[in-house]
């Protein structure tokens, strides 16, 4: 009876432990989500051409300085001119940083320059605006042939005659990661 008893002990406590384990329950819950997010628009124009989809723009008529030396259009050694790009980036929904840079190994005359005018930035930054119309900028480039008489610049000047001068500019617009910089 002993050898019973036990077993009936076990056989108890076995019946008890099971009970105890499926009376209760452990909760747990899960569940899962996704969310969406649309990138940012981007779009820039550099004198009305869009130059996301395109890699090239027209540079534009140079206005000339009043009187001009040269006729018809054309420069002339002592002729002044300036020489506009716009910038327009309204429609991009970021800040947009430029960069205009001139290629000027391509005039292979010395008297013959194209830089920034005096206010103009060839580097900057367009802040963003919704308000159509406040996300452009002008930049302005001089373009002079210095009128020198010497023996060299008299013959570079020869040299450019009836030629056309390419005036290679490039810009570069990049999203401003940090608007307040």
């Amino acid at each position: 009876m002993k050898g019973n008893k036990k077993i009936l002990a076990i056989a108890v406590l076995v019946l008890l432990i099971s009970v105890c384990y499926t009376t209760y329950a452990i909760y747990k819950s899960s569940a899962t989500g996704t969310g969406s997010v649309t990138a940012a628009e981007w779009v820039v124009n550099v004198n009305n051409t869009d130059i996301v989809e395109n890699n090239t723009f027209t540079l534009g008529n140079i206005t000339w300085a009043t009187p001009t030396i040269g006729q018809n259009g054309k420069i002339a050694p002592g002729d002044h001119g300036t020489v506009t790009i716009t910038i327009d980036a309204d429609g991009s929904e970021v800040a947009v940083g430029y960069a205009v840079t001139i290629d000027t190994s391509a005039l292979t005359n010395a008297n013959i320059t194209v830089a920034a005018a005096s206010g103009s930035s060839l580097t900057g930054t367009i802040p963003y605006s919704a308000t159509e119309g406040e996300m452009e900028q002008t930049v302005t480039l001089d373009v002079i042939w210095t009128g020198v008489d010497s023996t060299s610049a008299n013959a570079a000047d020869i040299t450019s005659s009836g030629n056309a001068i390419s005036i290679p500019v490039t810009v570069t617009a990049t999203q401003n990661p940090n608007p307040a910089a």
